[in-house]
């Protein structure tokens, strides 16, 4: 079995040891800007995974939250009109993407103009992110690739690490999740920061 970088968290005593070494201070983000980090991540892992499976509620969610001043009211009027489109409706896909965008963004607003970008481009944004944010060879971008790319859950991970270095199966999946949460606070703030570079009208 080929050895990747998350091999290397059995090296680290707690989550501040951990940290420290890889230069991650502690940010905290609130459960719903998990949620948007979660929805990107998903699409991110969907496109480079090579799935072809029509877009979800889900992905439309993140793809409409990117695109919107962020609020915690924004974020729960696009999650409503999304579901309710998506579960009354029955639209998927582009179709459901489309109506959305209408009912949440403005054709007036700039956000209207970026919203025009497709699935892919999202993807190769949270590509862009997630290179200037972690090295390659970093347990972090390891978990990302693992969980969303290649589609294991936080115990799927631990277990391989439990089965490659003979740590205890709890231990592997603290250290799992310290790299999860590590990962949702720095892609949420480094999106933030490329989105009101790119788009200054949409910070």
């Amino acid at each position: 079995m080929r050895h990747t970088p998350i091999f290397g968290m059995v090296n680290f005593i707690d989550d501040a040891h951990f940290r420290r070494v890889w230069k991650h201070p502690k940010k905290t983000i609130n459960s719903r800007q998990k949620a948007w980090v979660h929805y990107m991540l998903q699409v991110w892992g969907k496109v480079n995974a090579g799935d072809d499976s029509p877009g979800g509620a889900i992905n439309v969610i993140g793809r409409l939250m990117i695109r919107s001043q962020w609020s915690d009211d924004k974020a729960k009027q696009i999650e409503s009109v999304v579901m309710r489109l998506y579960e009354e409706d029955g639209l998927r896909g582009d179709a459901l993407y489309q109506k959305a965008r209408e009912l949440v963004i403005p054709q007036s607003s700039f956000s209207n103009i970026i919203a025009l970008a497709k699935e892919s481009d999202d993807a190769a944004f949270v590509e862009r992110v997630m290179v200037k944010t972690f090295h390659r060879e970093s347990p972090v971008r390891d978990v990302a690739i693992k969980r969303y790319c290649n589609r294991n859950c936080t115990q799927d991970i631990a277990r391989l690490l439990n089965a490659v270095t003979g740590m205890d199966i709890q231990s592997c999946r603290r250290r799992v999740v310290w790299c999860e949460n590590v990962l949702d606070s720095e892609i949420f703030y480094a999106m933030r920061r490329e989105i009101e570079k790119e788009f200054p009208q949409a910070a």
